[in-house]
């Protein structure tokens, strides 16, 4: 069976590529499927990770200053993520840049797939209605938990009747989150079983011996996040370092730079792109993390973590940090990072149930598999 797979592969971002390789791989090693990513990057997503943003807006201008001023930065930290999609992802021949130069390239497969990620948010600067697969007649398609983010379709989708016939067109869909779970049923009439992100198609073990990670010889903690420009989490963070005696280290190396963030005493590790946030996230004492995806690694690679936020919730709908610390019983470990230093941060979490927990996401993820695949 060969089968093409729609999801965020391209993006210069760890949890986006690291859920693709899951899918690629367990489909390939696991159910013998011929599977290749369809390279599709429409221009927002090529202005959102390329040296150049081309879009007619002031903060189009002022990433691409800053894109200039600290070009040879970010010229090595787009180049890890491309070596990591060139050398570990299997993608189609052709590039695509829109949905319209998609038209008929189901004819080239058995099965599409879209999912994981949040392929399903209408709000996301990449967002498409390919990956709802709009442009396929004719095959079998399928959804593996792709999110919908914090945004409602509901409320947020233009023309409704467009994505309920898209959705509606699938042969089996499922969903990441429960807030995703019940618009999609409010927009169409139907269920929408909770399948795991695929990053959990592959244990611990499984995701050591797909690359070859170095070890660190230096005691850390690990950030990982997505927004670096908040003075009190950057200071929070500079005390448990100061108390610990551990630097902490992040990969994301424009945020570095244009924030300043060495007068915090904060490191930039030496690499980016999935690798180095798999090496950072084994050889961690301690993972703080604002990202779905650092908080399952971090679960699984059985870390003392902690998802943080800021003290204002912008977006009450926005399950995907809740919802995901609930499904591992790691609730607890959801904080306002302001708080974090005068807690005991350095508490060891008792991962018997998680681990459970998470065998049971596995079960139930393959489960769902083997429902379209035999």
């Amino acid at each position: 069976m060969k089968i093409g797979i729609m999801t965020f592969h391209a993006s210069h971002n760890c949890g986006s590529m690291l859920q693709a390789y899951a899918l690629q791989y367990t489909l390939t090693k696991k159910y013998g499927a011929n599977v290749e990513l369809i390279d599709f990057a429409n221009a927002g997503s090529r202005n959102l990770y390329s040296m150049v943003d081309f879009r007619f807006k002031k903060d189009a201008i002022r990433n691409n200053i800053n894109n200039l001023r600290y070009r040879k930065v970010l010229m090595k930290y787009h180049k890890e993520y491309e070596e990591f999609k060139n050398r570990y992802l299997v993608t189609s021949e052709k590039k695509y840049k829109s949905v319209k130069e998609l038209v008929g390239v189901e004819k080239n497969y058995d099965m599409l797939i879209s999912g994981g990620d949040q392929v399903w948010n209408v709000k996301c600067p990449d967002a498409d209605e390919a990956y709802y697969l709009s442009f396929a007649k004719g095959v079998r398609k399928v959804a593996y938990s792709p999110s919908l983010g914090g945004v409602n379709i509901n409320e947020a989708g233009v023309n409704l009747d467009k994505y309920r016939e898209y959705l509606l067109d699938y042969e089996c869909a499922s969903v990441r989150e429960p807030n995703g779970q019940k618009w999609l049923k409010e927009l169409t009439g139907k269920e929408y079983p909770i399948v795991a992100d695929p990053v959990f198609l592959l244990t611990h073990k499984e995701w050591l011996e797909q690359f070859e990670l170095p070890t660190i010889d230096e005691k850390y903690i690990f950030n990982y996040a997505f927004f670096h420009n908040r003075a009190d989490a950057n200071m929070a963070m500079k005390k448990i370092s100061e108390e610990t005696g551990m630097p902490v280290y992040i990969m994301d190396t424009k945020s570095w730079t244009l924030y300043h963030l060495d007068k915090y005493g904060i490191k930039c590790y030496s690499h980016t792109g999935p690798v180095a946030f798999l090496t950072l996230m084994q050889n961690a004492e301690l993972v703080l993390t604002q990202s779905f995806h650092g908080t399952v690694f971090a679960a699984m690679f059985h870390k003392t973590f902690w998802s943080y936020r800021s003290p204002i919730v912008k977006n009450k709908a926005d399950d995907r940090a809740t919802a995901i610390l609930d499904q591992l019983g790691l609730l607890d470990r959801y904080v306002v990072i302001d708080d974090l230093p005068n807690m005991s941060y350095l508490e060891k979490i008792d991962y018997s149930e998680t681990d459970a927990k998470i065998k049971k996401l596995q079960e139930d993820a393959f489960k769902y598999i083997d429902s379209f695949m035999y």
